[in-house]
């Protein structure tokens, strides 16, 4: 396995859990469908949180990537978007940004079929024909759509030899710094290790939260130029955080522009008390606007086979 592989684990574990995603748990879960305001601690309904989304130019929706109940959700919410005259960009973390060009010119078909077809083969997630339903709206609506992931081998060098690897300039205007501080910084770190089964070296922890924050900022710039006619962005969960996320980047990018962030979560068995779901964050903020309850899929343990090889980092060009 190439080193790159083996140290962007995040995406190791994303595969392992839709390799073995399952039948749906806790559907009877009383939080089921209940949809929670992180700001005011107060139970919203859908036509509650859809006149939210339609007073917001970015609509970030966090998913877990291999929840179908999740999906059809977004799909729910993005054609509620439509309904009420909008022209959105869709926004996708399943698309790599170096597709953009060939993403393009596929929307330019004239074919509607022909044209899915080849919007849906660009999609790098395994579970790509989870997604077609939300592409099938957007081509149907003659929307644009941004092919927003920077592929990994891109980020390799900053996590090596840190920020002195890449443009100093694009680094400022992207504000990579600028929206950061020590207390996100101690909060990334530490989740970065909890994301990878506990199994990282701090160096590379640290080299990971840097290349982390980097993807954020870049896929900010993918959609920033789309934010007069709005954006609804599917992404994980993670990515659409307030005190870590996008939504850092979107507000110093376009300090105008109305963001809301909504996180598909899945209930816990034995906790009830919407309350407890997130309460952590990196700055004491709510790290989303709402949270939408779903029932959770079945699994296996995606740490079970996990293991980090003890390498060390390639050697600087």
């Amino acid at each position: 396995m190439r080193l790159i592989e083996v140290i962007l684990s995040l995406a190791v574990l994303a595969s392992a859990g839709l390799a073995q995603a399952g039948d749906m748990l806790y559907a009877d879960h009383p939080l089921v469908g209940k949809i929670w305001d992180m700001n005011t601690r107060g139970y919203l309904d859908e036509v509650e949180v859809i006149s939210l989304i339609n007073k917001s130019d970015v609509i970030l929706l966090g998913e877990i990537h291999d929840n179908p109940v999740q999906h059809e959700i977004q799909q729910k919410l993005f054609e509620a978007r439509i309904a009420s005259g909008a022209r959105p960009a869709l926004m996708m973390e399943q698309l790599n940004i170096e597709n953009q060009p060939e993403l393009d010119h596929a929307l330019m078909g004239s074919d509607r079929n022909e044209v899915l077809n080849n919007v849906y083969k660009l999609v790098k997630f395994s579970n790509a024909e989870d997604y077609k339903p939300l592409l099938a709206i957007a081509v149907d609506n003659k929307l644009p759509i941004i092919a927003a992931n920077t592929p990994n081998q891109k980020l390799n060098p900053v996590i090596w030899r840190g920020y002195d690897a890449y443009d100093a300039d694009e680094l400022k205007r992207l504000k990579v710094e600028e929206v950061w501080n020590d207390k996100r910084q101690k909060y990334m770190v530490t989740h970065m290790g909890g994301a990878h089964c506990g199994q990282l070296r701090d160096e590379l922890r640290v080299g990971l939260s840097r290349s982390q924050r980097l993807r954020d900022a870049l896929m900010v710039d993918s959609a920033v130029s789309s934010i007069p006619r709005g954006v609804v962005a599917i992404l994980g969960s993670s990515h659409a955080r307030r005190d870590i996320g996008l939504p850092l980047y979107f507000a110093a990018r376009d300090p105008k522009a109305h963001i809301i962030s909504i996180a598909f979560i899945e209930v816990s068995p034995d906790v009830t008390d919407p309350k407890t779901y997130l309460a952590d964050s990196s700055t004491g903020e709510a790290p989303f606007d709402v949270v939408w309850f779903t029932p959770r899929v079945e699994r296996g343990d995606p740490c079970a086979d996990f293991n980090m090889p003890d390498k060390q980092p390639p050697a600087a060009k």
